[in-house]
């Protein structure tokens, strides 16, 4: 695991020097090693966590004749199969790493190359003879790749911090992003906060050459519907998930796994067990705050499989110390609350392990989340006359105490989501499910996330509907491989990545295997949710591996309490950040006014407000480092 970074230009030859100030940017990403290299118009950058052939494995890494370099983020599951194809075909190692396959397989197989893998991964490779770059990002979009172009030089990465680094005009602020970022929370590749920079879509490969930049999707699911039985796709799912697992053991360092106490990190830890010889090693966060507190869950969890279990609480006074360390080191507004958890929880793992396995995915691959459940119910809800809904259902519902203090008002909070899902437009009810801002808080922004947003998801389940067969494309199943393919590598894998290697430490997803996906996504969505239950064949596949309460529990988000934190331990920090913004992007004086509305406990803006802290927060530091 590392990060890379690189420049690419016709006009002069890359500066080492703004390499290394580049590459300086993701020491956190590689502690162990780094290198540079500069041929012609390209220039490379790399640091490397060591993880497999410690002693080996320094980058770029070259062919028998050095014609092809490569530089590389991930890990590639495959490696020993291909590697020994590759000796088979003639071709001659010097190391036992997975990235050295890299350049052989180009090559032979030429840019296909990049289809052959599986892993997780973000590729830089260099070809001298054809005097071309080529830049991937792996098909689940688990590891990022950014790339900037001005006109003159293109330039990529692993994170935006290092493109910000090198002397290339970012082109200034994209609003049309940005409304995005309120509306969702994220900014979804291939866009970024900048004109200028963008992110690979996962799956996707750009070449380069002075001739300009071709990208393309060299992976899209190959999906085949299903409908065994249940207890036979039970059966089938307990395999691959499993195999997936094993595939994911590959390291020359300690390896361990994150628990939260929920189904999907209870799978995996339950795997582990039964694979590994010695006590599978198990780490979760909790919270004072009993409503956001899942650590008796993991605790019941780490005791049913005899693991090594550390657990670490996360305080108001914690938060008020990381969120200064997270976000000094975001390059755009990235609104997830958990990702600080995510990031203690990272923190201290790594103390221990350099590898952890994570749960990651199988919420959107088998109907985990609430916003699944509000799908499921709301073709009942809209059965109901439209007059009815709009002029007494509705206004009733949002005269309801929304809060989450209390039991009340958490019921109102999300009766109140549950009727914005009334519309008829399935992809405008997928956004009315994510959106962040209500309409009172999107009064105060800009641009209009509302519109950016549904023409977003609009979108991307028109994509989806090019590969999910006809006979999946039921609104549910539509929603879930649009969140496979767009929201979990915008959202929760970018957090994963940012709070894993922000602290040196490798995430393996295993529930994002390519074959896992393409045979979840290819069930019929009742294996998946019933009105009684959720991910209902993934409980059935392992549930001798969980204990009772932990497979009958609902479904607890990894969240933190940051609402109430604004009424009172954080609410100093909230006032002095955002009341202080200069930016045209929102208008102060509305969110302060809705803040006041949040303190009241006459509505509930949490994660409106976190969202807007965020944006301040960052907007604050590119001022500061006269970025804008």
């Amino acid at each position: 695991m590392c990060g890379i970074a690189g420049l690419f230009s016709t006009v002069s030859p890359p500066d080492p020097a703004e390499l290394k100030e580049m590459n300086a940017c993701l020491s956190h990403r590689g502690p162990d090693d780094e290198g540079t290299y500069v041929d012609g118009p390209v220039g490379l950058a790399h640091k490397r966590l060591s993880i497999i052939d410690l002693g080996a494995g320094e980058q770029p890494v070259f062919n028998e004749d050095r014609s092809v370099s490569v530089i590389f983020n991930g890990e590639i599951y495959n490696y020993r199969e291909l590697r020994q194809s590759l000796i088979s075909a003639g071709h001659t190692f010097t190391t036992e790493t997975d990235t050295e396959v890299l350049v052989h397989l180009y090559e032979e197989r030429g840019a296909s190359f990049v289809e052959h893998l599986e892993g997780m991964f973000a590729v830089a490779l260099w070809d001298a003879n054809s005097k071309r770059l080529l830049l991937a990002r792996d098909p689940a979009g688990i590891k990022p790749l950014l790339m900037a172009d001005d006109g003159h030089r293109v330039s990529f990465a692993s994170e935006l911090p290092a493109i910000l680094a090198s002397d290339l005009d970012h082109g200034g602020l994209d609003q049309t992003a940005l409304a995005q970022y309120f509306g969702f929370g994220f900014i979804p590749a291939p866009q970024t906060a900048f004109v200028n920079i963008s992110k690979l879509r996962p799956g996707e490969l750009a070449i380069v050459t002075e001739d300009g930049i071709d990208c393309e999707l060299f992976y899209e699911p190959t999906v085949t519907p299903r409908t065994p039985d249940i207890e036979t796709a039970a059966a089938s799912i307990r395999n691959r998930v499993a195999s997936a697992v094993e595939r994911r053991l590959q390291s020359d360092v300690p390896l361990g796994a994150f628990l939260s106490g929920g189904i999907d990190s209870s799978i995996v830890v339950g795997v582990l067990s039964d694979l590994l010889d010695q006590q599978v090693q198990t780490f979760t966060v909790g919270f004072e705050a009993d409503r956001f507190d899942e650590a008796w869950a993991a605790r019941r969890v780490a005791d049913y499989h005899s693991t090594d279990h550390k657990e670490f609480t996360v305080t108001a006074d914690h938060v008020r110390e990381t969120i200064p360390e997270v976000l000094e080191r975001i390059g755009e507004p990235f609104a997830d609350p958990s990702l600080i958890p995510t990031y203690v929880v990272a923190r201290e793992t790594s103390s221990e392990v350099k590898v952890a396995l994570s749960g990651d995915g199988a919420d959107e691959l088998f109907a985990g989340y609430d916003r699944y459940r509000g799908e499921f119910l709301s073709r009942y809800y809209r059965i109901l006359p439209r007059s009815l809904r709009q002029h007494a259902i509705e206004p009733l519902v949002q005269q309801f105490p929304a809060s989450r203090t209390t039991t009340v008002g958490e019921v109102g909070r999300l009766s109140q989501k549950f009727v914005r899902g009334g519309i008829e437009r399935p992809s405008d009810r997928h956004f009315e499910w994510m959106r962040i801002a209500d309409d009172a808080a999107v009064e105060t922004i800009q641009a209009n996330p509302v519109r950016e947003g549904r023409e977003e998801l609009a979108e991307q389940h028109e994509l989806v509907d090019d590969w999910l067969p006809s006979d999946r494309q039921d609104d549910l199943g539509a929603m879930q491989a649009v969140d496979v393919r767009f929201t979990l590598p915008n959202q929760m894998l970018s957090k994963v990545d940012a709070a894993s290697m922000y602290n040196s430490l490798e995430v393996r997803v295993p529930f994002l295997d390519s074959d896992v996906i393409e045979y979840a996504l290819g069930l019929p969505t009742e294996y998946k949710m019933t009105a009684r239950e959720r991910k209902r064949v993934l409980k059935r596949a392992f549930d001798d591996m969980l204990p009772p309460e932990i497979l009958s529990r609902n479904k607890q988000g990894f969240d933190m309490p940051i609402g109430e934190w604004f009424k009172n331990d954080l609410a100093d920090e909230f006032y002095s950040t955002v009341s202080t913004l200069d930016s045209e992007i929102i208008d102060v004086s509305g969110v302060m006014s809705i803040y006041r509305e949040h303190v009241n406990d006459s509505a509930e803006h949490g994660k409106f407000l976190w969202t807007t802290y965020v944006f301040a927060k960052w907007f604050h530091r590119m001022r500061r480092e006269n970025v804008l």
